[in-house]
Order: C-alpha cells, then sequence, then structure tokens
C-alpha cells in the first residue's frame, strides 16, 4: 500500500473517506446501547429527509408572505405605535458589547417554533423555580427524616415533608412551563421586533433588535464546579420615554455571544432560519405548542413540517 505522502489527491481523497467509514464503523460497534440508540434516531432522521428529497417536496418554494418586509425605521415607528410613546436615547453603556456575528461556538438553543425565539430573562420567576426545583425535595427529606427521628414533632410535617419531596416539583415545572411568557424575551422574526419581559415595576416594551446590544456576564459555578452557566444581559441604545427602565435586562438560558448571534441571524428575514433552530422547533411542532408554551404552535409555520414525522421537510425554513 502507497504511503500518504505518495498518492495522489483523488487516490489520497478515497483513502480517508474509507479510513473515516472504518472508524465510525468500528465506533458504533463498540458503542454503548444509548450510543446506539443516539445512531439508529440519527440515521431514521437522514433516512426521512432523504425521502423528502427523493419526492421533491423537499426543494419546493413557498410563499414567504409572512414575514414583515420592514425597514428599520418602519419598525422603529411601529414599536413606537405598540409602546403608545416615543424612544429616547438610553445613557451609553460602560461595558464592552459584544459581536452579532461570533458563531464560533456551540450552546443549547433557546426554545423556538419558526417565529418566535423566547429566552426567560434572569433574575426572575425562571430562577425562583429553579431554586423551588433544588432546595424543595432538600427541605422535604429534611423534615421526613427529622420527623421519624423526633416522635414529639406533629405527624403533619411528615406529609409536608413527602409533598414537598414529591408533588412540589411537579407542581413547580408544570407552573413554570405555565407562566414562562411572563418571563419570556420574545424575538419575533415575523413582526421584526423584540418583546421585553414583565418585571416588578415596568410593562413589556416593543423595539428594534437593532437598538439591543449583547454583554457578556460572568460564568456562574457551582460550589463543587462540575456545572456552570454564562450570564449576561441586552443593553438599550434608546428606550420607551414613558417607561420606567433599569440599566439591564438579564438573559438566562441563552447567555453566550454564541447564541445571541444566532438570534440575529433568526431576526434577519435576508436568509432562511438556521438549522441551529430546526431540532427545537420541531420539539415544539411535536408538541403543538408555541415558544412561550403559553398556545399552540404557530398555524403559519406547520407549512415547513410533515405532518407525520413532526420533522421539517424543506430545505429552507422562512
Amino acid at each position: 500500500m502507497k504511503k500518504i505522502e505518495e498518492m495522489t489527491q483523488e487516490e489520497r481523497d478515497i483513502y480517508l473517506i474509507e479510513r473515516a467509514k472504518e472508524r465510525s464503523r468500528k465506533y458504533r460497534e463498540e458503542a454503548t446501547e444509548e450510543e446506539k440508540e443516539d445512531f439508529a434516531k440519527t440515521d431514521a432522521y437522514i433516512d426521512r429527509e432523504t425521502g423528502y428529497r427523493l419526492s421533491g417536496i423537499f426543494y419546493e418554494e413557498l410563499p414567504k408572505d409572512h414575514l414583515h418586509n420592514l425597514s428599520y425605521e418602519e419598525r422603529l415607528a411601529k414599536a413606537e405605535e405598540l409602546n403608545g410613546c416615543k424612544f429616547k436615547e438610553a445613557k451609553p453603556c460602560k461595558d464592552r458589547f459584544a459581536p452579532r456575528d461570533d458563531f464560533s461556538g456551540v450552546s443549547y438553543s433557546s426554545k423556538c417554533d419558526g417565529q418566535i425565539v423566547s429566552v426567560p430573562r434572569s433574575p426572575g420567576l425562571w430562577s425562583l423555580r429553579l431554586l423551588s426545583l433544588v432546595w424543595g425535595p432538600l427541605a422535604g427529606i429534611s423534615l421526613l427524616v427529622v420527623s421519624m427521628t423526633d416522635d414529639s414533632m406533629p405527624a403533619g410535617y411528615s406529609w409536608l415533608g413527602l409533598f414537598l419531596l414529591t408533588a412540589f416539583p411537579l407542581i413547580m415545572y408544570k407552573l413554570g412551563n405555565a407562566i414562562r411568557f411572563i418571563d419570556a424575551i420574545e424575538f419575533n422574526r415575523h413582526t421584526g421586533l423584540v418583546k421585553t419581559p414583565y418585571t416588578l415595576f415596568r410593562k413589556p416594551f416593543y423595539i428594534p433588535i437593532e437598538d439591543l446590544e449583547y454583554v457578556v456576564g460572568p460564568e456562574v459555578k457551582n460550589a463543587r464546579g462540575s456545572a456552570s452557566m454564562q450570564t449576561g444581559y441586552l443593553s438599550c441604545r434608546k428606550y420607551p420615554e414613558h417607561y420606567w427602565l433599569g440599566n439591564r435586562i438579564g438573559i438566562a438560558g441563552g447567555g453566550d455571544v454564541h447564541d445571541w448571534s444566532q438570534m440575529n441571524r433568526f431576526m434577519d428575514i435576508t436568509q432562511p432560519i438556521d438549522e441551529y433552530y430546526h431540532k427545537s422547533m420541531e420539539i415544539q411542532f411535536k408538541n403543538n405548542r408555541n415558544a412561550h408554551g403559553n398556545g399552540p404552535f404557530p398555524e403559519v409555520m406547520k407549512k415547513y413540517f410533515d405532518a407525520d414525522d413532526c420533522q421539517i421537510n424543506r430545505m429552507e425554513v422562512w
């Protein structure tokens, strides 16, 4: 067999392709059962996409009249109409703004249904739910241990501990999903506007994404250092003159430069929705929920999905 440096370009390409196939085959043979299940799901996904391609539906062009097609000035005027007042310039932010086109990282995409990307703010109800899901069961275990070791404790403490350990996390999880829209920062591709979340002192307002900047915050780690979460916040270049506004809008569950760049790409109607959001869109379609979780999947986006497979069956999703 020739040494790789003695091969022609064509022979080298064939050799590398065969080696890649061999590595993939060996890896799959030695994979765990869980990895084999993931491989099977991936293969099935690719097979379905191949079927869409062969049928021709994959390449069919669909109308894009659901997109806004408004200039920045027109969207700014629309935001002022929705807010009920004009915008005024905000004080200059001292922190450095993150780029809008840094796609070098990898992160878990925020919830998306093709019409909107929903990102929870932090701190907010999202943070309170997370704390309750952690501290509720811990308090329940403590109450159960104390009630079982101390006969003087009323029986109600045992039932309270059992409730905090079992039903309470489920209730908080369901409640958190039901009120997600209150905490949500909404990036709406169909209107070209961003809707801010509710806060204790301010109702939501609308603003073009061009007037928002992202600032990367510190990385929060747990006590043992085994997990971490990147933080960040949105800084407004301008804001409605009749609204009280704090210095920042915190972001959770999407707080990194890569995801911020993906949000900007999502809001760019000159290009189709990137595959970065396709998986999230398919999950929302399968569950028939919008990105906020407080309504059905957008009717206008259903044309991009196979009703039986719950999978995107188009080359371009607008």
